[in-house]
């Protein structure tokens, strides 16, 4: 008895490996009315995290993935929706007695992207604003 067939050609599987990366601009000042850059990717990969801290509300984060807007709001409209969302907050920031320290917070995290990202902060405030937090933190999946 003989058997005869055809023998499958291995398979080559891709590996993805994974560089984290991160983009700190404490410090940064912006004008009134206009943007700040914080992150343009061309490669896919994941937002972890975008922060920011600010000593005014006046501020709105914009997050473009793949070439599509995907958010653009206010700290106001931020805070709006962190409590229903454990990827987003916002909040006035208390030191370790509960007192407000004058700044607020914002936070985004784990926003997956194919090709590209692209995150930027607004001052809409009437005069400049200096973020004393200002980063993100993002990971590039490459083979």
């Amino acid at each position: 008895m003989s058997i005869t067939g055809t023998v499958p050609s291995p398979v080559t599987v891709p590996t993805v490996i994974e560089s984290t990366r991160f983009v700190d601009l404490a410090g940064s000042s912006v004008a009134a009315g206009e943007w700040l850059t914080v992150l343009e990717e061309s490669e896919a990969g994941q937002l972890e995290q975008f922060h920011v801290r600010s000593p005014n509300t006046d501020f709105r984060v914009s997050i473009a993935v793949d070439g599509v807007s995907v958010f653009n709001k206010t700290y106001d409209e931020i805070r709006q929706i962190s409590q229903s969302s454990p990827e987003i907050s916002a909040f006035a920031e208390l030191d370790e007695n509960g007192d407000p320290t004058g700044h607020y917070v914002a936070s985004i995290r784990n926003i997956p992207y194919e090709s590209s990202i692209w995150v930027r902060v607004q001052n809409t405030g009437a005069s400049p604003v200096t973020f004393s937090q200002l980063f993100a933190k993002y990971t590039i999946k490459g083979e």
